[in-house]
């Protein structure tokens, strides 16, 4: 009786799952078009061609002309370029639509320049993906554009921003086996890149860069949010960028996953499994370093050197060559690593060279070697830096040595290679 009733319910199920499926594409070319992506002019790309009647190129064309805001729509599957597109000049914006997810644009061919130039300010690019450009995927050089869904593979730089230009969102995009994935001039600011995926980058993931760090504290100019970063030579590099990284994952890095010197917060992320370094902040004066985990990188879990003022706080490290190491530092205003979780280190838990870091409330639980290893440096030439932390609170329990282990670090001499 009970399964009588239930094969109704059951083929009421199938029956719509079909509909579903021969029924879908038509039905959201019906759905409301989202607010971001409304224009008062259309042009649709019917056109696999570099150009000619419903090519992308002639669309561009008329949204450049257009005295309203542009849409150009994409329903060719995939666009082969020969020759470089027009740049987006439209100075009410362009949306560049692909409601296909599928829909590509191969600029294989080019030998430089970006694939699409984006001029015009308020910009949109929606689910379209980009292959093959040697120069970038996407060049932004106008303010509040919007990238959403969009893939870019194997190009030089994925998306590039030209210098001074603000506001950029990149979110649920892809970036795969790139030079850089996300490349940020000196000047930019209000740039957020959220639930992204980057793979196999060759420099970097994501780079930003500035010739200074900043005469006084500001916002942040960068905030990469729940992302995820796999198999990058470095994921991240932020060279005297104020930024906010925060809920990421990162696996198997090459070097790094993240490279900061400079300003910057890093916050709730997990970094795993790199071949060298779980994250090195060098002179990243002022930088907050915390409730992180950071387990099974190569070398070292975390990695501070020179700066002053940085904090390494709540950290989980665990099962990492070294879990955090020390190394240099301003005895003016001291780096703090304290209240971290440091456990089951193939070597050193805690690991000080010539610095003296306040060290407050950690806890270092069966590392392999030393709780804590403090070491001298002796360069080759110039005085001994005395490795001089203040110890504080700190809980050392079932490691090689419980009892801190003194020493020296001696400068290695470079053997001159003969001619």
């Amino acid at each position: 009786m009970a399964r009588g009733r239930r094969y109704p319910l059951v083929l009421v199920a199938v029956v719509w799952l079909g509909f579903l499926a021969v029924f879908e594409k038509p039905l959201a070319e019906r759905r409301p078009t989202p607010p971001e992506l409304r224009a008062g002019a259309e042009f649709v790309v019917t056109s696999p061609n570099d150009a000619g009647p419903g090519s992308l190129r002639e669309a561009i064309f008329a949204a450049d002309r257009a005295q309203t805001r542009a849409r150009v729509r994409i329903r060719a599957r995939r666009i082969v370029l020969e020759t470089p597109l027009p740049p987006l000049i439209n100075p009410e914006g362009v949306v560049i639509d692909a409601p296909d997810p599928d829909t590509e644009i191969d600029a294989r061919a080019l030998p430089d320049g970006p694939v699409l130039d984006l001029a015009a300010p308020r910009s949109v690019v929606h689910g379209l993906r980009i292959r093959g450009a040697a120069g970038s995927g996407i060049l932004v050089r106008a303010p509040g554009a919007r990238l959403t869904k969009v893939a870019l593979l194997d190009c030089g730089v994925g998306v590039q921003l030209a210098e001074g230009v603000d506001d950029l969102v990149v979110e649920e995009s892809s970036f795969e086996e790139n030079g850089t994935g996300v490349r940020l001039a000196a000047g930019t600011s209000g740039v957020s890149v959220s639930q992204n995926g980057f793979r196999k980058h060759d420099q970097a993931a994501v780079w930003a860069v500035a010739p200074s760090p900043p005469l006084r504290p500001t916002a942040p100019a960068l905030v990469l949010r729940q992302n995820r970063f796999e198999d990058d030579r470095i994921s991240v590099v932020l060279i005297n960028v104020p930024a906010q990284v925060e809920e990421n994952r990162f696996a198997r890095a090459g070097e790094a996953a993240v490279y900061l010197s400079g300003p910057g917060v890093v916050r709730r992320n997990r970094i795993q499994a790199g071949s060298r370094v779980g994250m090195y902040a060098d002179a990243a004066d002022g930088a907050q370093i915390e409730d992180n985990e950071f387990d099974h990188n190569l070398a070292v879990g975390v990695l501070l050197r020179q700066g002053r003022g940085a904090g390494v706080l709540r950290n989980r490290v665990y099962e990492n060559g070294y879990g955090i190491a020390v190394v240099f530092g301003d005895r003016g205003g001291p780096n703090v690593v304290a209240e971290n979780l440091v456990l089951s280190q193939r070597e050193d838990g805690l690991y000080v060279v010539g610095g003296a870091p306040v060290l407050r409330g950690n806890r270092a639980l069966r590392n392999r070697g030393a709780g804590l290893r403090v070491l001298d440096y002796v360069p080759l030439r110039g005085p001994r830096v005395t490795g001089d932390p203040l110890l504080q609170d700190n809980v050392f329990q079932e490691n090689g040595s419980d009892a801190p282990i003194r020493g020296e670090y001696r400068e290695p001499r470079v053997r001159q290679e003969s001619r």
